[in-house]
């Protein structure tokens, strides 16, 4: 999913304001809804998956 980045890293190539960033992102949110792209995940899955993600960062280092 190439357009899924922080901001940090788009504040570094195009420096916009954290509002208008974040303006961005909900509406891409929404645009997804709208379109049936969206996946909703259960909380359970979600930490899940959230600590599948941390136990590769800690592997890198």
């Amino acid at each position: 999913m190439a357009s899924k980045m922080t901001f940090e890293a788009d504040k570094r190539d195009d420096p916009i304001s954290h509002d208008t960033w974040l303006t961005q992102q909900v509406n891409t949110a929404f645009d997804r809804m709208e379109n049936g792209l969206a996946v909703f995940v259960s909380n359970d899955e979600a930490n899940a998956q959230m600590e599948d993600f941390k136990a590769k960062i800690r592997a890198r280092g």
